[in-house]
């Protein structure tokens, strides 16, 4: 009898042992209650889902990650760096990571001759404008002036 209790406690630990492993070690995903819904982690890629009732079923839709939010930004600003970096790069403003662009050497900010030429043309214009917009003014001041 007492052989018979003890094979029955021991087949009773080797059946329990699976059931005990289950409990201790964690899924991929873990579920939290969250009011009427659940919280739904998964265990290996850290996304958030919130899963509640519709209709009758279990239906789970992932929650806005600002961990993912900012990746897609940081995506996002690295091509139109690589963009603007070409840009610059046919435009004859090279720069390496991490420096500002260097104006090349060839390329001078200055005005060229013609530039210059058209601007004092367009200076003489107004200049002269004035000159008689003032003669006009002291014309009319003066009566003497025919």
């Amino acid at each position: 009898m007492r052989t018979s209790i003890a094979i029955s406690v021991v087949l009773t630990m080797i059946a329990a042992v699976p059931v005990i492993a289950q409990e201790t070690t964690p899924g991929r995903f873990t579920m939290t209650p969250s009011g009427e819904d659940m919280l739904r982690l998964d265990t290996k890629t850290g996304a958030v889902s919130r899963c509640a009732r519709e209709a009758g079923n279990w239906v789970c839709k992932g929650v806005a990650d600002d961990q993912s939010a900012l990746q897609n930004e940081i995506d996002r600003l690295s091509v139109e760096n690589e963009r603007l970096r070409a840009e610059l790069a046919r435009a004859g403003l090279e720069a390496a990571p991490g420096e500002s662009p260097q104006p090349d050497a060839s390329r001078s900010w200055l005005p060229d001759d013609v530039q210059v030429e058209e601007f004092m043309s367009f200076f003489k214009k107004i200049m002269r404008r004035f000159k008689q917009m003032a003669d006009d003014m002291q014309g009319e001041a003066s009566p003497d002036r025919p």
